[in-house]
């Protein structure tokens, strides 16, 4: 039996990766340089430093014993006293005195007629049935 073959011997469509051969993007021929754009074009200033940060600096709290159940919101926003809406007694009714029209437009408009009984254009269903027996089985 043969010794087994590798992809890169059996297959070239490109596809499949081979570990003997693999894929170059960058040549790593040439010796890596550690400076950067910037530090190539621009020249350092020397023994100055940078300015200080203006964030304040991270401070240790110390133990503060037991944990308050307060939170921000109860301490920040109080509650205040509701206080009941004084009463203020209803005023006591008194009808108006004279005649209320309750005549209304289309009372005036649209005087009442006699309806008389609807003539049906299509006769009356008629059931026709006999007082005979049914036999069943």
């Amino acid at each position: 039996m043969a010794p087994p073959r590798c992809i890169c011997e059996i297959c070239s469509c490109g596809r499949h990766r081979c570990c003997h051969r693999p894929t170059k993007f960058y040549d790593y021929g040439v010796q890596p340089s550690h400076k950067t754009e910037y530090l190539e074009n621009y020249p350092g200033y020397g023994n100055v430093c940078p300015p200080e940060s203006c964030k304040p600096k991270p401070e240790s709290r110390e133990d503060q014993g037991r944990m308050e159940g307060t939170t921000t919101f109860k301490s920040d926003y109080l509650p205040y006293e509701i206080l009941t809406r004084p009463f203020r007694p209803q005023a006591e009714y008194r009808p108006k005195s004279g005649k209320i029209d309750l005549g209304t437009i289309y009372q005036r408009d649209y005087s009442p007629h006699k309806v008389g009984p609807v003539t049906l254009v299509r006769p009356r269903e008629r059931k026709h049935t006999s007082d005979a027996k049914v036999d069943t089985i």
